[in-house]
């Protein structure tokens, strides 16, 4: 459900008479007619959020129907409401009624006033979900020049992107948006699993660490987990012969000077492949070791390298890692997933060192 603000309740002054049918015109002093139009508009403005209120709230147990009841006696009081028409316009997109979705979503788009960031995602979805992804492009677009500001219209705008193979467009939205509202896991994700398909590991990674540590449990940190040791291996392999087992890499040449990242990856893949001692270790040991080994690279690599993947993801990790406990905290945090006895008891033993690191990303990430 998109959140919405209580609005204020602001008074109208009126200059006029009123009239009785029995009685001969008579002047009622202005300040005894304001406040007569002032006690009508609060009342029905009082009314209107009474109703949306508790539709928000049917909305969110899942009751829809009951939601769209509410909304509609809030429109009846004033069919151009901002607030109303933009929940019911949210409540019709749940239950996939995209055309009703979208003519309330315009009504709210035609007053360019309040609640324009909401209407016009939720507009472009609807759009994107008839098959008529280019309309929803234009319509995230429009919806960015309005409010440059709002992140979920970048996203938005990348999921679609992405459905059309525009992919550096899609790249660019989420980018854009992640500077905007850096603790919005889903674009990390997106972003993540993009660079991936892009073929692009070291940054696919960059992106995946940060979503686990906003993200580390359930179905999409387990699919992460699994994508970053998919980056951790990438551009290698093994052949046998003679009995023994031989080692390739194939290095590819990466933009923003990543290419030294990678290659120094392979390097530290191919060692703890070749080493005995390394292979006893559990999969979540190994799993934070490579990790720590993987970001500890970043800092002797960083030089003078900038851009976006260095100054955002980079130096975010490099500050990270200048102490103990929060780079302690944060390879258990992300090794979660992987449901390790030991990981487990450390996190539930290590409080502090966890209140630590998330204090850290609020202040890093200015949340």
């Amino acid at each position: 459900m998109i959140e919405f603000i209580w609005p204020e309740i602001i008074g109208y002054k009126l200059i006029g008479y009123i009239y009785s049918k029995n009685k001969p015109m008579k002047k009622l002093p202005l300040l005894l007619v304001s406040l007569l139009v002032y006690t009508m508009l609060t009342a029905q403005s009082e009314a209107i959020l009474k109703y949306v209120g508790k539709g928000v709230e049917m909305h969110d147990k899942g009751d829809y129907n009951g939601a769209l009841k509410e909304f509609k006696k809030a429109l009846a009081l004033d069919s151009n409401s901002d607030i109303a028409n933009t929940e019911i316009a949210n409540t019709y997109f749940s239950i996939k009624d995209y055309p009703h979705a979208i003519e309330h979503a315009d009504k709210v788009i035609a007053k360019n006033n309040r609640y324009l960031d909401n209407v016009y995602v939720t507009k472009g979805s609807s759009l994107d979900m008839m098959g008529k992804p280019q309309e929803a492009i234009a319509i995230y677009r429009k919806g960015i020049k309005v409010s440059p500001k709002h992140h979920l219209l970048y996203y938005n705008l990348a999921m679609t992107c992405y459905g059309q193979k525009q992919f550096a467009e899609s790249i660019d939205a989420l980018k854009k948006g992640l500077e905007l509202y850096s603790a919005h896991a889903s674009s990390h994700l997106m972003l993540g699993f993009v660079m991936q398909e892009q073929g692009d590991n070291i940054k696919s990674l960059l992106a995946l660490y940060n979503f686990l540590l906003l993200e580390p449990m359930g179905g999409r940190a387990e699919k992460a987990v699994a994508a970053i040791q998919l980056d951790m291996s990438a551009g290698m392999r093994t052949e046998k012969s003679g009995g023994k087992t031989n080692l390739y890499t194939t290095v590819s040449d990466t933009s923003d000077d990543f290419t030294s990242v990678s290659f120094s990856l392979q390097l530290l893949q191919a060692s703890q492949m070749t080493d005995d001692s390394k292979k006893k270790k559990s999969e979540a040991e190994m799993f934070m070791q490579k990790t720590t080994t993987f970001l500890g690279l970043l800092k002797t690599l960083k030089k003078n390298n900038s851009g976006f993947w260095w100054n955002y993801y980079v130096d975010f990790y490099i500050d990270m890692f200048k102490d103990k406990d929060r780079q302690e905290a944060f390879v258990h945090v992300i090794a979660s997933p992987l449901n390790d006895n030991k990981v487990t008891e450390w996190i539930k033993n290590n409080k502090p060192k966890i209140d630590k690191l998330i204090h850290w990303f609020q202040s890093a990430r200015k949340i």
